[in-house]
């Protein structure tokens, strides 16, 4: 049976980077066969959004909804004997980062209630100062994106204690983390 990890937390605490490193590690140790993605996911949907900008938080959901349906279709057709997927980014995503911007959580859960609930969730999480240094290439506004993350960063705690997420502290070396989540995925899962 196929497990769905969903890997979630602010830009910049190493979703990518825990998603590869767990790859590597359940391939060649544990002889499973794992699929790594990641949402957005159509580059049909990321050009839209590009082009529509980033400025309507409710077109933004539906627009990352249709993503993931266009995301769930294609998981659902592989036919190999794959163990795990794991997702760098999830619905959760919606509801942290547009639920940041003021559009209603519960409208956001209902709009993402058609898709596969995880069999785990793991947030990565960090302090906003260590996220920003990591993404430091990025062009923004500082003490706006500071304000952002970290409204979203509570979004994500507080859907931590509600959905039972696994949080591994992000500051860590990224060995480190990756240690905490093999522990957790091998205790819950295999």
């Amino acid at each position: 049976m196929r497990k769905l990890v969903a890997i979630e937390g602010i830009d910049g605490s190493g979703k990518t980077t825990l998603a590869n490193l767990l790859k590597e590690y359940l391939e060649s140790k544990m002889k499973l066969n794992v699929i790594v993605t990641r949402e957005p996911f159509s580059e049909d949907i990321i050009k839209l959004i590009e082009k529509i900008g980033w400025n309507d938080p409710i077109l933004l959901v539906l627009l990352f909804a249709a993503d993931r349906a266009l995301h769930i279709n294609w998981l659902s057709k592989i036919q190999d004997d794959t163990n795990l997927i794991i997702l760098d980014r999830y619905y959760f995503s919606s509801i942290a980062y547009q639920g940041a911007l003021g559009v209603d959580e519960q409208w956001i859960k209902m709009v993402n209630s058609y898709f596969p609930k995880p069999d785990m969730v793991i947030l990565l999480d960090l302090p906003i100062e260590i996220a920003i240094s990591r993404i430091k290439n990025d062009k923004f506004n500082f003490e706006e994106k500071i304000r952002s993350l970290a409204k979203v960063r509570e979004k994500y705690l507080k859907l931590a204690k509600e959905y039972n997420f696994y949080i591994i502290d992000a500051s860590k070396d990224k060995n480190e983390v990756l240690e905490q989540a093999i522990k957790i995925i091998q205790k819950n899962l295999f």
